[in-house]
C-alpha cells in the first residue's frame, strides 16, 4: 500500500496519514474540491463525507479549511471574505483566524480547523471522525 502524506502549510513540511484510530475516532481523508474552484479570499463550503461540511480559503497563495459556520449565530460561512489571515463572517462581522480558528472579535468563540493536502489539482481534508463498529 503506498504511503500518504499530509503537508503542513504552516510548517511546509510533509508527515505520513495513517489509517489511525484513536478512542473511538478514525482520522478520515476527503477529496473535496478542484483547484479551479476556489476564488482568491471567498469562501467555499463543500461537504466532506456524508454529514460534515467545511469552508475552503485560498489566501496568500495558501488553501485553508475551516468550520463551515460562525459559531456565533451558525451564520453560513460560503462567500466570506479572507482579509489579512482572517475569515470574516458576513452576517456581524466576526473576525476568525484562519490558521487556529481564534476569534479575533470577542473570546469565547472559535472555528474548527482542519488540514488541507493538495495532490494534483484535487483539494483534500482530513478529520476525525467517530469509528463505525465492525461487529
Amino acid at each position: 500500500m503506498p504511503a500518504t502524506f499530509e503537508f503542513h502549510l504552516d510548517t511546509g513540511r510533509l508527515t505520513p496519514i495513517e489509517d489511525q484510530e484513536v478512542r473511538g475516532m478514525k482520522r478520515k481523508r476527503y477529496a473535496v474540491a478542484s483547484v479551479k474552484d476556489i476564488m482568491p479570499d471567498i469562501g467555499y463550503t463543500v461537504p466532506m463525507g456524508n454529514t460534515s461540511f467545511c469552508t475552503l480559503f485560498l489566501h496568500s497563495g495558501k488553501f485553508h479549511a475551516v468550520g463551515d459556520l460562525c459559531p456565533h449565530q451558525n451564520a453560513p460561512l460560503h462567500g466570506s471574505n479572507a482579509v489579512s489571515g482572517e475569515v470574516v463572517c458576513k452576517r456581524h462581522g466576526y473576525r476568525f483566524a484562519l490558521k487556529d480558528g481564534d476569534c479575533r472579535t470577542i473570546g469565547g468563540y472559535g472555528l474548527p480547523v482542519y488540514p488541507v493536502e493538495l495532490i494534483g489539482e484535487t483539494l483534500y481534508v482530513s478529520c476525525w471522525e467517530e469509528s463505525e463498529d465492525e461487529d
